[in-house]
């Protein structure tokens, strides 16, 4: 359980660091800058990594039930 808040702690961060800096760059669709693309791959890998830890212990739970 404890993987399982850290996750959702990591994608409520990474969600208001992602309004902030749309807010701060604009809602724009593609990246207008380096630093904005930097901010994008930065979010996209907070979230990556998030999801990877709110599974894996899904899997573990999965496993003790077969």
């Amino acid at each position: 359980m404890k993987k399982i808040k850290l996750a959702k702690a990591i994608i409520q961060l990474s969600l208001l660091y992602w309004v902030i800096y749309n807010s701060y760059f604009g809602w724009n669709y593609t990246a207008q800058s380096t630093l904005e693309e930097n901010c994008d791959t930065l979010f996209s890998i907070m979230v990556n990594i998030a999801i990877v830890i709110y599974i894996i212990p899904l899997f573990h739970l999965y496993e003790s039930v077969i």
